[in-house]
């Protein structure tokens, strides 16, 4: 049987993929990681098999930030522009071995010439080894101080005439208009103007990049690199709706266990002290942060502060909270008995957690909503066919479903926590 997505023609034939520093360096935030050098490797791999040409900018920032490093050490900006430019060498060097590994022919070529380790900037060069099936990776920014790597992004993709600049994201499967691994309400613009994005500031990249793609016509694509296949089905022309809406929908799940862990009932438990910050070193901390906290009884709470000298603080965080509750400490430990509910106490509890439940049933039914006038306009757009967007529908309403049931099992089980004497 004929592979449906191998006899789909790529909606792009040659394409730019920006991934910044912090992209590679997967949930560390800095360093490389392994596993999403590997993953950006199978990516260009399957969609190069399209017959996609891929053309790569790679920023710098999980090693070094320019602007971090010149206000840190007191370094010159410029100077420190220019180590960041080299951090994206490193990068690109990284990502070059692991892609050949995976049986891509690559090439890399720097705005600043380092001949021992890879080809400078040449236009007809980087299109001559596209043309031939090569993927290019570029480093070293634009060459001159004060340009970002989406600036860069936007002026490579210029250059090699890209039908579109892929802007790799983490944890983001799209433009919002806030930040959705914060709010769970957050609503994703189908089509954006160029215009919006800067009249709206939503921070897709920055404003001289978004210029650049505007004078020049240049689509931008937003999606998230941590999701296997993005890169192929963006290529294709499909939107990653499914497994967008699976994670915002995850999103609103993780949000209303939270919700759920902060509730007191009767019983001794770490997830109570999640939401108490206390001062470390000027830093708002949680406590679960600074101190190991064990439950020696089912109604006590052992806070074990790592630094002797945050005792009070934390003792003090716990008094100030609105959780009720009295901590007592010796200089070393803090105690935190939890006292039993009353009656009436359990009911309002109870209330509370329904309404934390409804907040989750109406955040996942948002996303639904949200996502099935995406499929439907796809299908209207002609980007999938009727088959397509029936089978996308109903795999969203399963989806829906299934985590609306997760959050009412959550809901049961805190019901039964909270009555439970």
């Amino acid at each position: 049987m004929e592979n449906k997505t191998t006899a789909r023609n790529p909606k792009y034939h040659r394409i730019l993929l920006k991934l910044s520093g912090e992209a590679l360096a997967g949930d560390g935030h800095t360093g490389l990681d392994a596993a999403v050098l590997r993953l950006v490797a199978q990516e260009v791999k399957d969609v190069t098999a399209h017959g996609v040409q891929v053309a790569i900018v790679v920023g710098g920032g999980n090693l070094v930030r320019g602007a971090d490093i010149s206000a840190r050490l007191g370094v010159d900006e410029v100077t420190a522009h220019h180590m960041g430019m080299l951090a994206t060498v490193i990068n690109a060097l990284a990502l070059q071995d692991i892609m050949e590994k995976e049986g891509l022919v690559t090439r890399v070529q720097t705005a600043i010439e380092m001949h021992q380790i890879a080809e400078p900037f040449i236009r007809r060069r980087a299109i001559r080894h596209l043309e031939k099936g090569r993927t290019v990776i570029f480093a070293g920014g634009t060459g001159s101080p004060y340009f970002t790597t989406d600036t860069a992004a936007a002026l490579r993709a210029i250059e090699i005439e890209a039908d579109a600049l892929l802007m790799a994201k983490r944890g983001v499967g799209g433009v919002y208009d806030k930040d959705p691994n914060v709010h769970s309400d957050a609503v994703m613009f189908r089509q954006l103007g160029y215009m919006e994005v800067l009249n709206r500031d939503l921070k897709v990249m920055d404003a001289t990049a978004v210029a650049l793609c505007k004078d020049n016509n240049m689509d931008i694509v937003v999606f998230d690199v941590a999701r296997p296949g993005n890169v192929t089905r963006t290529v294709l022309g499909e939107e990653v709706v499914i497994a967008d809406a699976k994670a915002r929908m995850q999103k609103a799940i993780e949000a209303t266990k939270h919700e759920f862990a902060s509730l007191r009932t009767g019983r001794a438990s770490p997830a109570l002290l999640e939401q108490i910050r206390v001062d470390y070193y000027g830093v708002p901390t949680p406590i679960t942060q600074v101190a190991t906290v064990t439950v020696p009884e089912p109604r006590l709470l052992m806070i074990h502060p790592w630094d002797k000298k945050i005792v009070k603080d934390v003792e003090k965080a716990i008094l100030k909270s609105e959780l009720g509750l009295v901590p007592s400490s010796d200089g070393v430990y803090v105690r935190v008995p939890i006292p039993s509910l009353t009656e009436e106490r359990r009911r309002e509890l109870v209330k509370v957690a329904r309404k934390h439940a409804e907040e989750g049933r109406v955040a996942i039914r948002n996303v639904r909503r949200e996502a099935k006038e995406m499929i439907e306009q796809l299908e209207d757009d002609g980007e999938v066919s009727e088959d397509e967007s029936k089978r996308g529908l109903d795999e969203l309403q399963k989806l829906t479903d299934k985590s609306i049931a997760e959050i009412d099992a959550l809901l049961s089980a805190k019901d039964k926590e909270i009555m439970e004497l």
